[in-house]
């Protein structure tokens, strides 16, 4: 009986250099999904700081606005607030733009140097 001579059959399945770049891509991906996720967290935690530090600002402010004219004296005041666990100064500053008109800013700024910082400018007039 003679044979005839076949080629060998194809390997099947992946080469080992193959098999290592798939797993380097695979790894960039998963560390650029986890350094996405923790950016995410963290400005999630801003965005909340943020809320609370508008809310605070509006307190000054109306609390200011809601003073009438001629009890308003110009100058400055400091107080702290605690927002999510981080101390904030909460600086408000009145600023006589005219006899008939006064200039409100609050700012409020961490005192440790890190977070969101906010602030506001109003103004208050007096009843003609």
């Amino acid at each position: 009986m003679i044979r005839s001579w076949r080629p060998p059959a194809p390997a099947r399945g992946f080469t080992l250099i193959e098999v290592v770049a798939a797993l380097v891509i695979f790894s960039v991906g998963v560390l650029m999904v986890i350094r996405l996720s923790s950016a995410l967290g963290t400005q999630m935690t801003n965005a909340g700081a943020r809320s609370m530090l508008v809310v605070l600002a509006n307190e000054g402010l109306d609390s200011l606005q809601a003073t009438p004219f001629d009890s308003l004296d110009a100058g400055t005041t400091l107080d702290t607030v605690l927002v999510q666990g981080r101390t904030y100064a909460r600086l408000l500053t009145v600023t006589a733009v005219t006899p008939m008109l006064s200039r409100i800013d609050v700012s409020l700024t961490p005192l440790d140097g890190a977070g969101p910082t906010h602030s506001m400018t109003s103004y208050s007039a007096a009843t003609w």
